[in-house]
């Protein structure tokens, strides 16, 4: 049987450099928030399984129930789902991304549609933003 630890060994890297003793938030927080940007930029991708609780908890110093509320408010906030003998992992069918963004951007468009702004001002705000320079 694979070692959980070395399995995830990369994430684990990460999330012990990102969790700040100092910072104030609370351990599960800073975990969620952690973890919700390793899905967001790609480090875990859908179907990615996370690390055991208790390898995450062994690797933070943190008791396993801090990182079980973690990983229950990921599932809460769609981003995983938990599998009888699979542990967590990120939903399959999560989007992510650049993909994930246009479609917030299409929900958008379409409530400001519902809402009564004409298709002609919407054009217009769009042009404006792809005429304009990129950033950075």
């Amino acid at each position: 049987m694979p070692n959980p630890a070395a399995q995830h060994a990369p994430l684990l890297d990460t999330l012990v450099s990102r969790l700040q003793e100092t910072d104030g938030t609370p351990p599960y927080l800073q975990l969620r928030q952690v973890l919700t940007a390793a899905v967001a930029d790609g480090a875990l991708r859908p179907g990615d399984a996370l690390p055991p609780v208790r390898a995450v908890a062994a690797a933070l110093g943190l008791a396993p129930n801090t990182v079980a509320k973690t990983y229950a408010l990921l599932r809460e906030d769609g981003l995983t789902e938990n599998r009888a003998g699979a542990g967590t992992r990120v939903r399959a069918d999560l989007v992510t991304g650049p993909e994930a963004q246009l479609q917030d951007l299409r929900a958008l468009l379409r409530q400001l549609r519902t809402s009564g702004v004409p298709a002609e001002q919407l054009h217009a705000v769009l042009n404006e933003v792809l005429l304009e320079p990129p950033a950075g």
